[in-house]
């Protein structure tokens, strides 16, 4: 699949068959994390990959929407130096890319409990532990949470502005007839000019 396919067809998977993952697989996910950009290349960031089904259980119960862990074969702590989370949500994308390009599913698991969770896997105070992500083969029939909606998203025309906030889709079409109007007058101009003389 292209980078568009994967990004359009992404799903978070909560279900996962009891097939394990290779350590290749593994490999792959960890390492698109590794590589993803930081801010002045500061790579904020420490994983911790998780097989152990009992401790895949313990950090299950930090997060009220985090009980996917518990069924996923293998998972990725996420453990950062900073509290801003965008670097970090960086790699999150970049290994959950990896992982579909795959065919394996993943879901995001937010540490509700992050003091628990640091002890359950000797994160060090001054760290930062706040998201795991579960990754494993979809179940069978559960490849998709639920279908996707028609139209599951905010139309493009509702979330991108042009050059200002505000402008709109058709402030941009508006802008470029006009643009194109003075080009024409512009043109017309000219060849006039080039025939008086």
């Amino acid at each position: 699949m292209t980078v568009s396919e994967l990004i359009r067809t992404k799903r978070a998977v909560r279900q996962f068959s009891d097939e394990p993952l290779s350590e290749e697989a593994i490999r792959t996910i960890l390492n698109a994390g590794r590589r993803a950009q930081s801010s002045k290349n500061t790579q904020p960031w420490h994983f911790i990959a998780i097989r152990d089904c009992a401790t895949l259980r313990q950090l299950a119960e930090c997060g009220a929407y985090a009980g996917h862990l518990a069924g996923a074969p293998f998972a990725v702590a996420l453990i950062s130096t900073t509290t801003d989370g965008f670097d970090l949500g960086q790699a999150a994308a970049y290994m959950q890319l990896a992982a579909w390009e795959l065919g394996i599913g993943s879901c995001i698991a937010s540490m509700w409990e992050p003091e628990k969770a640091k002890a359950i896997l000797g994160v060090p105070q001054d760290l930062h532990f706040d998201v795991a992500i579960s990754f494993g083969y979809p179940l069978p029939g559960h490849e998709q949470s639920h279908a996707p909606k028609p139209n599951g998203r905010k139309p493009f025309d509702e979330v991108i502005f042009w050059e200002h906030w505000g402008d709109g889709a058709l402030c941009h079409i508006f802008s470029l007839a006009k643009a194109l109007q003075s080009q024409r007058v512009s043109d017309r101009s000219g060849k006039r000019r080039t025939r008086a003389a």
